[in-house]
């Protein structure tokens, strides 16, 4: 999942000219508003977005498009009930499960237990993974975006491009100091059967899929352990990332039959309209959920019950807000905790007993914990100064110290 915290980001209409909207929230639920703080909602019947009203807690459309003059007494940062945002996330998520082949239950999170804080599911953080990545476009819309273009981003050795620190390969392969070996193969462009519009409502990832198949793909190069599934399948489609319905970057499980071989976690984010749009942050974000089964940092209102959403670890944490650092050309590292369940860190320094000892920046294969008295207690401290994978920080330098 990726989330948005009032980012100023681009739409596009079916019936109009793209438009700019600040969003807020994530692939289960969002609020949209435009530039002066009107509530939006995007109105199927005029394909436009228009100012958004309250009725009974819920928004509805006043058929009043954003480019024309506010309806008279509408007022601004209009927000739906506690319970109306509760029942549309859980209608998503059963609505997307159902899509994907199975009513799958509601990832919970446990520190303590047999996942130890990380997902349920197949963990693939440590060893070589080779990824399908397939590019597709719209009947209406398409990237000029190529396949070698992708590739690059993906697998390059010192990737700059368009100002990227890095590619997607050789950032795990930082992170994890050398742990996981990441690397995919790019297939497409396909081009999909109907208009972009559709596929907010309609997940594409099976037609993608299937596109590469006929094309004569061979998947079981994709699958590392031998057992028949598809280790790493991420879909790129053409245009600016559309943070609506099906289209939200998002990471999820799919359970899809070729033969001998089936699916298992997929990603979905954009290809971009140029290579001028390429970014690694979102890519690497989901690919933690997929691969490494790494929870998202922040909180979307589910996790205590009180269904308050936060941004958590913000900034920086690559599982946090940190793959949109530098407009995704510089994201966060992944935070200690999680390169600690990953198996990332050779060394483990015990604060509590160690002589003095320096917090070193960019040292991703060493964790600093201070254990309490308080069973499963701990602290843990990094030297996040702003440079590195880090360059895309707020600030210049700072000891972050988080407890669990």
């Amino acid at each position: 999942m990726s989330a948005i915290f009032g980012e100023i980001l681009r739409f596009g209409q079916s019936k109009g000219p793209e438009i700019s909207l600040k969003v807020f929230g994530d692939e289960h639920y969002a609020r949209y508003e435009d530039m002066n703080g009107y509530s939006a909602i995007y109105d199927d019947e005029l394909g436009v977005f228009c100012y958004a009203r309250l009725s009974a807690g819920s928004f509805r459309s006043t058929g009043t498009p954003l480019s024309e003059p506010v309806p008279e007494g509408l007022v601004r940062h209009l927000q739906e009930s506690q319970e109306t945002i509760v029942a549309r996330a859980g209608a998503r998520k059963l609505r997307r499960a159902a899509m994907a082949g199975g009513q799958r239950e509601a990832e919970v999170v446990r520190t303590v237990g047999p996942n130890q804080g990380l997902l349920e599911g197949r963990v693939l953080s440590i060893g070589t993974v080779k990824g399908l990545t397939i590019l597709v476009n719209f009947q209406d819309l398409a990237s000029t975006v190529t396949r070698p273009d992708v590739e690059e981003m993906l697998n390059g050795a010192n990737y700059n491009r368009n100002g990227n620190i890095c590619s997607a390969r050789e950032y795990f392969d930082r992170v994890s100091s050398g742990k996981l070996k990441y690397t995919n193969f790019v297939a497409g462009p396909y081009t999909l059967s109907r208009n972009r519009e559709f596929y907010v409502n309609n997940l594409l990832v099976e037609e993608a899929l299937r596109l590469a198949v006929a094309d004569g793909l061979n998947l079981k190069q994709f699958d590392s352990r031998n057992e028949n599934i598809i280790d790493a399948l991420n879909i790129m489609y053409a245009g600016q990332t559309q943070y609506r319905g099906e289209l939200w970057p998002h990471n999820w499980h799919i359970d899809l039959r070729f033969g001998t071989m089936r699916t298992d976690l997929y990603l979905l984010t954009s290809l971009g309209r140029t290579p001028a749009d390429l970014s690694i942050g979102t890519f690497c974000h989901e690919n933690g959920h997929l691969l490494c089964r790494f929870p998202d940092m922040y909180d979307y209102g589910e996790r205590d019950g009180d269904s308050v959403k936060s941004a958590g670890i913000g900034s920086y944490c690559l599982m946090g807000s940190g793959n949109h650092n530098d407009n995704g050309l510089s994201p966060s590292p992944v935070c200690a905790y999680l390169r600690d369940l990953a198996g990332w860190c050779d060394n483990e320094i015990d604060l509590k007993t160690a002589a003095n000892h320096q917090a070193r920046q960019g040292d991703y294969n060493t964790v600093l914990k201070y254990r309490t008295s308080k069973p499963n207690e701990y602290f843990l401290v990094e030297n996040r100064s702003r440079m590195g994978l880090d360059r895309g920080l707020r600030v210049r330098s700072e000891f972050c110290v988080s407890s669990l």
